[in-house]
């Protein structure tokens, strides 16, 4: 039955299905809201990363044949060739450096673009994609040492790319000193 409010409009009263569907739809609102939050808290930052964490943390696997040394476990004093972080965790990928040491008695020529870098997540390891790549040579002297910033390593795959706070590994290739074949050298690090 129309009813006739205070400014003579005629409106109709609100039937019983008019109810529920605007109550259904209000629910199914409020539930969405509801777990967009909690998507959105399941997506927070990462806590920061101590050196303690990335001490315990193991390096990722290679993925080929080659030989692999591992900032994690390498003893510098008897390995031929590794690569270390400095520090360990840094604030900023411009803040950290990937040391590659030659201490063999061969010189060594490999390609200093040609690197990987994996993030660490709660279900391992993930390459971060490479986008791009260079050639090039670079002949690391028996004896001697090359240093690159994280954020030139991950320049040379994907300029675009960011890195946030969590655990991270680099790797490069290059030849084995001992043999024909090629080493691995992968260094494990952090960014609070």
């Amino acid at each position: 039955m129309p009813v006739i409010n205070k400014a003579g409009v005629m409106t109709r009263p609100w039937s019983r299905r008019a109810v529920l569907c605007s109550t259904g739809t209000g629910i199914v609102l409020l539930s969405g809201c509801a777990s967009f939050g909690s998507e959105q808290s399941t997506n927070s930052p990462i806590a920061p990363v101590s050196v303690e964490e990335i001490a315990s943390v193991k390096c990722p696997p290679s993925g080929d044949d080659d030989a692999t040394v591992c900032s994690q476990t390498v003893e510098a004093d008897a390995a031929s060739v590794y690569l270390l972080p400095t520090p360990t965790v840094g604030e900023t990928p411009d803040s950290l450096e990937l040391t590659f040491t030659n201490a063999s008695g061969a010189d060594l020529t490999f390609n200093p673009y040609s690197w990987s870098v994996w993030r660490k997540s709660a279900s391992g390891w993930s390459e971060i994609e490479q986008e791009s790549s260079g050639g090039g040579e670079l002949t690391v002297a028996a004896g001697n040492s090359e240093t690159w910033t994280v954020e030139t390593v991950v320049g040379y795959i994907d300029e675009s790319a960011a890195l946030h706070s969590g655990a991270y590994a680099a790797g490069i290739n290059v030849p084995n000193p001992d043999g024909d074949d090629w080493i691995t050298c992968l260094a494990v690090f952090g960014l609070r």
